[in-house]
Order: structure tokens, then C-alpha cells, then sequence
């Protein structure tokens, strides 16, 4: 294998530690009494979130952007941003059975979809359309860490959730591309 060939691979090996770093974060919120579960789980989250910026940075810097890149950059983002922020947060709060949080942590997920899949297929190289998904996860992830601590309500998580859900599928030019 050719050292081009093999650099070219990177962007897509980060978008794997993306996406192995999401998974891990909900499977070790399915552990029994870990203490340091609501430290850890935002940190892999975050460390997710920069795995995603960086596979993006390098795939356009390594001329390396392909459509299988772009659709498992999605997936990946998808688990860690959507599944493993609403996981934590549902843990954190432990709600049981609330209609308001199961509700908007369904929407939270399906405008994250939603959201992607418009990306997948439009041409956003210059800007961003509406709030990334990784941006709502990590945000997601910060509320739960602050509020928990502080103690948060079912009304003002769901509130969150439900903003997050309509930045994120917004017709808005949030970010221009760097």
C-alpha cells in the first residue's frame, strides 16, 4: 500500500474513533455503578466531537472527501450526538417513564437524522443549514454535566431538547465553513 493511499485513510479511521467512542459511551452507561460514569460518558463524547472535526478538516486538507466517508461520518455522528447525548442525559435524569423527556429525546434524534441526511444530500461545502448535530450532542452533553449537579427539571430538559431539535433542522445558515 502507497504512503498516499494509506494518509488518505486517516480522515475515515477518525470517523471510526468517532464513532466507536459514541458507541462506547452508551454501552458504559448500560454498566452497573461505575462512580465516575457522568465524568466519563461526557468525555467520550467530546472526545468524539473532536475526532468529527478533524476527520472533516483533514478529509478537505487531503483532498480524501468521498461519499462512503460522508455517509459514515453521518452514522458516527448519529450515535455519538444523537444516541449516546440523549442516553446520557435520560441517565442522568432519570426520568423512568416520562412522556415529555422519551417524546423530545425521540424528536432530539430524528431531527438529528433529519438533519443529516439534508446535509448528505445538498451541497453545503461553504455553510452550514441549520445546527450541526455535533454541536447539539456536545451542547446536550455540557447541559446535562451543569444542570445535574444543580438538579434539572423533566419541563426545562425537554425545553432543551426541543430547541436543539428545531436549531438543528432549521433552514438557517448557522456556520460558514472554514
Amino acid at each position: 500500500m502507497r504512503r498516499g493511499s494509506i494518509i488518505k485513510r486517516i480522515p475515515n479511521v477518525l470517523t471510526l474513533t468517532n464513532m466507536m467512542l459514541g458507541l462506547a459511551a452508551v454501552l458504559f452507561l448500560l454498566q452497573e455503578n461505575h462512580p465516575q460514569k457522568s465524568l466519563i460518558v461526557p468525555g467520550f463524547i467530546l472526545l468524539g466531537g473532536i475526532a468529527d472535526f478533524f476527520d472533516g478538516f483533514l478529509a478537505r486538507r487531503l483532498n480524501a472527501t468521498t461519499q462512503v466517508g460522508k455517509q459514515l461520518d453521518s452514522f458516527a455522528d448519529l450515535i455519538t450526538f444523537g444516541i449516546a447525548s440523549v442516553s446520557f442525559v435520560n441517565y442522568l435524569g432519570n426520568w423512568g417513564h416520562s412522556v415529555p423527556i422519551i417524546a423530545s429525546s425521540l424528536l432530539f434524534v430524528a431531527a438529528g437524522a433529519y438533519r443529516l441526511a439534508r446535509y448528505n444530500l445538498g451541497d453545503f461545502s461553504d455553510y452550514f443549514m441549520g445546527l450541526p448535530i455535533p454541536g447539539a450532542g456536545i451542547i446536550l452533553a455540557a447541559y446535562g454535566m451543569v444542570f445535574y449537579r444543580l438538579g434539572f427539571s423533566e419541563i426545562v430538559t425537554s425545553g432543551v431538547l426541543v430547541l436543539l431539535s428545531g436549531m438543528m433542522v432549521s433552514k438557517k445558515k448557522v456556520v460558514r465553513r472554514v
